[in-house]
């Protein structure tokens, strides 16, 4: 069992083989070749891959001049190409074989890209945009499909697909968020998911009819189905900076700018470990595929690696003896002892 707080990390970060090549903090990072390797992204403009045991620098930085700070990425289900959303206003695809930049779509966002997903069936991407946009474009011919979505989010942070493509989640500068038709355009409702003064400022949609949000003080889970039954989840935190889901679907992270990363059961709404302790600042976060290992990283240009093995296994047993509850109560709940300390650290720092 875990002590009542984590332990910091508190070893200097080591650059192995040879440094990188980022100048400004990483925005956003994923695993790649059956979670060999590691991609980040920078507001530099910059991206380049590493391997994730060692740090090593794979092949030569994916750059394009003028594209500004790339602030969103989304990896393909079969990795094999890259969607990046950057701060002209523009979509790249690029292919991970050899590092290339295969398309660079028109600029239909007036502002910085902040968000890409690609949909189910990978025929599409949506983006979102500090314009206040959503964009569904063609991912064969780089075209927009229908007409922008013009949302009532000042600033789009995030898009996110429903498991069967049929729906668009987006939020914002708000405090809520909007479900689109995806052949429509129209907003099929709104929910409120925090106070007036607070931001949604990241979203996962889960196979369990449900929808997690990371607002400026704490996760929030809702119903896809019903504009009700909208409950916090935990105490309060920092704002949620990103929030992923484990390909397996058994693990939820939650990463906060309080330098905490919350770990959940996204079908019961219970913790499965104590917060875990992000040593100097925390940004982004992403799954291995293999469910296990978890990517974090931030301002400081420092990529860390946790080892989560025998969370999924411990939460399959649990969720084999209760239901899915939407309530916020923990008592009596068993946290799962996890290491609280990275395996793994680099430093992709010029």
């Amino acid at each position: 069992m875990l002590s009542t707080s984590a332990t910091p990390y508190t070893q200097e970060p080591i650059c192995l083989n040879g440094k990188g090549i980022h100048s400004a903090p990483i925005s956003c990072l994923d695993f790649l070749d059956e979670d060999r390797c590691i991609i980040t992204c920078s507001e530099d403009g910059s991206i380049q891959v590493r391997k994730m045991d060692t740090g090593q620098v794979v092949g030569n930085p994916w750059t394009d001049t003028g594209s500004g700070a790339v602030h969103a990425m989304a990896v393909s289900s079969n990795h094999m190409k890259v969607a990046t959303g950057s701060q002209d206003g523009r979509i790249r695809l690029w292919t991970v074989a050899t590092g290339e930049m295969t398309s660079k779509w028109k600029q239909a966002h007036s502002l910085a890209i902040l968000s890409v997903c690609w949909s189910p069936a990978e025929l599409n991407i949506a983006s979102g945009s500090e314009d206040g946009t959503a964009i569904i474009w063609d991912t064969k011919k780089g075209d927009i499909v229908g007409h922008p979505i013009r949302t009532a989010h000042p600033h789009v942070y995030a898009v996110r697909y429903s498991c069967d493509g049929a729906m668009l989640l987006t939020s914002g500068y708000n405090n809520a968020v909007t479900f689109w038709d995806v052949k429509t355009r129209e907003a099929l409702r709104f929910v409120e998911a925090c106070h007036a003064s607070q931001q949604v400022h990241c979203v996962m949609w889960t196979p369990y009819d449900t929808i997690f949000l990371g607002c400026s003080n704490g996760i929030v889970r809702a119903r896809t189905d019903t504009q009700a039954e909208v409950a916090r989840l935990g105490d309060r935190t920092g704002p949620i900076c990103a929030i992923v889901l484990s390909q397996d679907k058994l693990l939820l992270a939650a990463a906060s700018l309080d330098n905490t990363i919350s770990l959940w059961d996204p079908s019961t709404n219970q913790p499965v470990s104590r917060p875990l302790v992000h040593p100097n600042g925390l940004r982004c976060a992403a799954f291995a595929r293999n469910s296990r290992l978890l990517a974090t990283s931030g301002p400081n240009k420092n990529v860390y690696i946790w080892d989560l093995q025998g969370l999924s296994g411990d939460v399959s047993a649990t969720n084999s003896q209760s239901g899915p509850s939407l309530g916020t109560s923990t008592a009596g709940h068993s946290l799962i002892d996890v290491r609280d300390t990275p395996i793994l650290v680099f430093s992709c720092a010029k």
